[in-house]
């Protein structure tokens, strides 16, 4: 039976310091530091064949785009469609690799069978499997059912998530303030704009008659975003195609829906700049390359996607150096109710 890691070791080794990761347990209240082969892992956690299919299907794929192309790249980056492909499938198995009933599932078990909410989620081991098998984008659309005919909401939902998001890399190295990791491997976020945007896309569709509009509604999940770390000073985040809309470039000049003044009050951190989409170009009639600027994070920035990551903790989390977390823990302990925070010695 393999010991098997639900955050792989690909990512782990990216947030060691001296070759060790600072872990935390929150059950247990201890911090320890530990070498990266006996955290974020269970034995059994997936079955020996399931294991074997992480490792060849997408792992060692996506090992070798991070540490070739992405790590390679402090500016700007450029991925063909394949790497774009790659980059979200890994994304997709990060989100479905981690077993858990969120607590807004739990609170359903009034109304429903703990039958029927698996059903809406799907199984666990045949959600991962499905999206492995993947080769294609084509064959992952068949899982997006814009007809509402499939009960497996959450995989219908979260590869609409990813699939039709935009990409954004982000550095902290100027800022000097690292990432967190959590056991989930990644955290959504959900603000003031939630349903605002659906309800500013289709009226500006209404009004124009544009098709494009009502494919980017339709495509629109209620995450504003969602932050995946790949290393302790670089993440990814997969932003909700409403935000092409309000950048700079952008045709349809609408704004972004909310009281507040600015768009990193909506989001939470960052600015126009910052998520700023790529730039396709077309190589030939079908092949597309895409560059993505390296966006570099303030503190602030930094502190408040580490805050979002926190939240999203199950029973542990991880980092390089406490020195460089320094004022994510700060944050934490002024502002939110996370009480788990304590363990960390400052």
């Amino acid at each position: 039976m393999a010991n098997s890691h639900y955050i792989p070791q690909l990512i782990l080794r990216h947030f060691c310091a001296n070759n060790s990761i600072t872990y935390c347990d929150i059950q247990k209240r201890k911090v320890e530091t530990r070498n990266t082969r006996s955290v974020f892992t269970e034995k059994g956690y997936y079955p020996d064949e399931l294991e074997k299919s992480l490792c060849e299907k997408i792992e060692v794929q996506f090992a070798d785009l991070l540490n070739k192309k992405i790590l390679n790249n402090r500016i700007e980056l450029i991925l063909t469609a394949d790497e774009v492909l790659t980059l979200k499938k890994f994304l997709l198995i990060t989100i479905f690799r981690y077993k858990i009933m969120e607590p807004n599932e739990l609170e359903l078990y009034n109304y429903f069978s703990k039958e029927e909410i698996e059903d809406f989620k799907g199984d666990f081991f045949e959600n991962l499997n499905k999206i492995l098998e993947c080769r294609t984008k084509e064959e992952m659309f068949q899982y997006t059912d814009f007809k509402n005919e499939s009960s497996n909401l959450t995989l219908n939902a979260y590869i609409r998530d990813v699939l039709y998001s935009y990409i954004v890399f982000v550095s902290s190295k100027r800022c000097e303030e690292d990432f967190v990791i959590p056991d989930k491997g990644y955290a959504s976020y959900e603000g003031s704009a939630t349903i605002k945007k659906f309800n500013a896309i289709l009226e500006l569709a209404k009004k124009t008659n544009d098709p494009l509009l009502f494919q980017i509604a339709s495509m629109s999940t209620p995450h504003d975003y969602s932050v995946f770390p790949l290393t302790s000073n670089v993440a990814v985040l997969t932003m909700s195609p409403f935000y092409k809309l309000c950048l700079k470039n952008s045709p349809y000049n609408i704004k972004y829906p909310t009281e507040t003044p600015t768009l990193s009050k909506t989001l939470g951190f960052g600015n126009r700049e910052i998520i700023e989409a790529p730039k396709l170009k077309a190589k030939s009639e079908n092949e597309n390359e895409y560059t993505y600027e390296i966006k570099q994070l303030k503190v602030e920035d930094v502190t408040f996607l580490n805050s979002l990551l926190l939240t999203n903790v199950d029973h542990c989390f991880a980092y390089a150096d406490i020195s460089r977390i320094q004022e994510t823990v700060n944050r934490v302990n002024e502002n939110m109710d996370l009480s788990f925070m304590d363990c960390i010695d400052k």
